[in-house]
């Protein structure tokens, strides 16, 4: 995985700034495709072997494995760690780092193994096992995940507000401060993280939101050339708005609104723009953020990114969905906060 990009450039004047982070995980594609091509190796029968993962390729890693075989034969698997399993699709979890043997065999309807075959499958470390909180903020409420937890055993967490255990839903908050408890169980016990933060009342403009979608699939549509700055270049498709990318937009625009702060990593919790993506529950292949701060109209932040090279790209990139957020809070520094969220589904 390539390191997140943090840049905060000023633009034009003061109190204006912009901020990009992207990421993606080729390293575990490559990994998952070898192994998938290992498996289909050596068959008297034809069938394909296809594997997605949820993640970089490391520990705690779910991994789903599908096999298309013709009509009357079966798939059991093995996957390398002592457990196994059968059928068309399985899923399993490698909670600990180590290269595994994986293999698969299709048997016919007598249960006789007409074909084998085996592939390597390599799981890094995720580092020392451990507890975190992500917050998605939002106006006036908040859902709270353990995403960037490291835990190399299996076990449902526990998630506490002000006291009260809740669940992933939209938990309604005052303003006033806030404390958030997660526990997880780990392998040699529970891990526990707590931290507190303050609510205050948020603005936000659903019409600035449509028109910065609008503004930049406008971008993409015409070709903008992140190089030359001018329109002309290959069409793009449009961005498809996405509900679960805009949990992740509005967490960073109202942690940034909250807590005073300006990066691409959270003050209140520590969270990356990946972790809040994993936070919503979505699994992309691919994601980046680009922010921004002080900027009046959506016309302005949007062009403040188009003629800033790594935000351009990222407007220019190949993703396929989007989420946006504006929020306001009169009285901080810079009274506007910008975010969008890309990803490659």
């Amino acid at each position: 995985m390539r390191e997140p990009q943090h840049r905060k450039p000023k633009w034009g004047r003061a109190l204006l700034l912009v901020g990009l982070s992207a990421v993606s995980w080729t390293d575990l594609g490559r990994n998952l495709s070898s192994l998938a091509q290992a498996l289909q190796t050596g068959q008297s029968v034809g069938y394909s072997v296809r594997l997605s993962a949820n993640g970089e390729g490391r520990a705690p890693l779910d991994v789903t494995m599908t096999a298309t075989v013709p009509g009357g034969y079966r798939v059991a698997w093995d996957y390398g760690d002592g457990q196994g399993g059968a059928g068309a699709e399985v899923r399993h979890t490698y909670y600990r780092a180590g290269s595994y043997t994986v293999r698969t065999q299709i048997l016919d309807g007598q249960g006789r193994v007409v074909s084998t075959a085996t592939g390597q499958l390599d799981v890094q470390s995720s580092g020392a096992e451990r507890a975190e909180v992500t917050l998605l903020l939002g106006a006036g409420e908040v859902r709270v995940s353990t995403a960037g937890s490291v835990a190399y055993a299996p076990g449902t967490p526990s998630i506490l507000v002000n006291g009260r255990e809740v669940g992933p839903k939209a938990v309604a908050l005052a303003a006033g401060q806030h404390r958030v408890t997660v526990r997880v169980p780990g392998s040699s016990g529970i891990l526990e993280r707590s931290l507190s933060f303050t609510m205050a009342p948020l603005g936000g403009s659903v019409p600035y939101d449509a028109e910065v979608l609008r503004l930049t699939n406008r971008a993409r549509q015409r070709g903008w050339n992140c190089v030359t700055l001018r329109e002309g270049g290959p069409a793009l498709p449009p961005l498809a708005r996405n509900s679960q990318l805009d949990l992740a937009a509005t967490a960073q625009s109202a942690g940034m609104a909250l807590a005073g702060y300006f990066d691409h990593q959270s003050a209140l919790d520590g969270s990356t723009p990946f972790r809040r993506v994993q936070a919503t529950g979505m699994k992309p292949r691919s994601s980046a953020e680009n922010i921004a701060a002080g900027q009046d109209s959506p016309e302005e932040v949007v062009d403040s990114w188009l003629r800033s090279p790594g935000h351009c790209r990222n407007i220019m990139g190949d993703f396929s969905s989007i989420g946006l957020s504006y929020v306001t809070r009169p009285g901080t520094k810079y009274k506007r906060y910008w975010t969008q969220v890309f990803a490659r589904l």
